[in-house]
C-alpha cells in the first residue's frame, strides 16, 4: 500500500512542475508601452524613443526613420501574426512578425527602414 501511494505522490510532483513549467509561456507580455492587441513602431532600438504606430487593425500609409517594432497582439489562429511591407535604401521588403510570447520574433530592431503596410494574417 505504501508502494502505491508514493507512486501517486511522484505522478503527481510531476504534473504540477509540468504545469508549472509551462505556465509562464503562456503568460501575456506586460509591454511598457505597447497595448495589448497592437502592433507598434518606434523611432528608437528596442522600443524606445517615440511610439509612431500602434494599430489593432490593418494599416497602410507612410512612416519614415523607423527603428523598431513590436508584435503585441493576441493569440489568435489566423490573425495574430503582422506581414509588415516596409522599404530599406529604396528597396521594397515584406516580411511576417509572430505574437509576443510566440514562438517566433516578435520584436525587431531595423536601421532606418520606412513601414508601407501592416496586414494581420495567420501563421508564418
Amino acid at each position: 500500500m505504501r508502494r502505491r501511494s508514493v507512486g501517486i505522490l511522484a505522478a503527481a510532483g510531476a504534473l504540477t512542475a509540468s504545469v508549472a513549467v509551462s505556465a509562464p509561456a503562456s503568460a501575456e507580455v506586460n509591454h511598457r508601452t505597447c497595448p495589448k492587441g497592437a502592433f507598434c513602431v518606434y523611432s528608437g532600438n528596442w522600443e524606445q524613443g517615440r511610439l509612431l504606430l500602434a494599430t489593432q487593425g490593418n494599416w497602410s500609409g507612410t512612416i519614415f526613420n523607423v527603428q523598431s517594432t513590436f508584435n503585441n497582439g493576441y493569440p489568435d489562429p489566423g490573425a495574430d501574426h503582422v506581414q509588415l511591407d516596409y522599404e530599406a535604401s529604396g528597396i521594397s521588403y515584406s516580411t511576417c512578425i509572430h505574437y509576443a510570447p510566440g514562438s517566433g520574433q516578435y520584436e525587431h530592431n531595423w536601421a532606418d527602414i520606412t513601414v508601407k503596410s501592416v496586414t494581420w494574417r495567420g501563421e508564418c
